[in-house]
């Protein structure tokens, strides 16, 4: 997990950030541009830690003799690479950059966009705890139920080796609802996750001014 952090996370936000420093006027089509480029490059670099990580996680609600057993996650790209090839390494590509590219719409520039809006109808200060508080909750309402479908075929893909075609149908087979299957324990890792996130993110901007507002993008 903390592997995919470094490889995927801060990759797509210091890719967005840069996006946007590149820009005269950041309206929000931009932003919604710039979060897409950032999210499937992002996307892109993270597959393989995000692929042993999903098999990882899943491997604890299957029986012993069904287990992939991977030791940590060096151990799981080996494997995969081993056994199953390189290219297994980069399984549900498309997916898994659509799914960054919308999850980098939901976080980044809807976050952005909140703050600019709370900022501007309740006269809150860019470095309020309260106003990134409220923009990031609004980012994980957002986002949240937007990218659960792709979250759930990306899953089935990599770990039953479905095509897509299968992985859609065996989650229409639990009835129109089937794509939202988890919805509730995915919203309570996104929350708390996207929030923590954003605030510990807005603090080291401030304190150590790397991206530093502007008025083109107001942060």
């Amino acid at each position: 997990m903390v592997l995919r952090q470094l490889t995927y996370t801060t990759v797509r936000f210091h890719l967005y950030e840069l996006g946007k420093m590149q820009v005269d006027e950041c309206s929000f089509l931009k932003k919604v541009g710039i979060a897409t480029m950032a999210g499937c490059l992002a996307g892109a670099v993270g597959i393989p830690t995000e692929l042993v990580n999903t098999r990882m996680q899943v491997d604890r609600a299957l029986p012993s003799h069904m287990r992939r057993n991977y030791r940590n996650v060096f151990h799981g790209l080996y494997r995969v690479a081993k056994d199953e090839g390189y290219k297994a390494l980069y399984s549900s590509f498309v997916l898994t950059c659509v799914r960054s590219a919308l999850t980098t719409i939901g976080q980044n520039a809807i976050y952005d966009q909140a703050k600019e809006n709370y900022m501007q109808y309740f006269k809150l200060k860019h470095d309020s705890t309260l106003l990134h508080l409220m923009s990031s909750v609004t980012a994980v309402s957002v986002f949240g139920p937007i990218i659960q479908p792709l979250e759930n075929i990306r899953t089935i893909k990599m770990v039953k080796n479905m095509s897509l075609k299968a992985s859609i149908f065996h989650l229409m087979s639990f009835g129109p609802l089937g794509p939202f299957r988890g919805m509730v324990p995915s919203m309570l890792r996104l929350v708390p996750n996207t929030v923590l996130t954003f605030l510990l993110y807005e603090k080291i901007r401030i304190h150590f001014g790397y991206y530093a507002a502007s008025k083109a993008c107001s942060q």
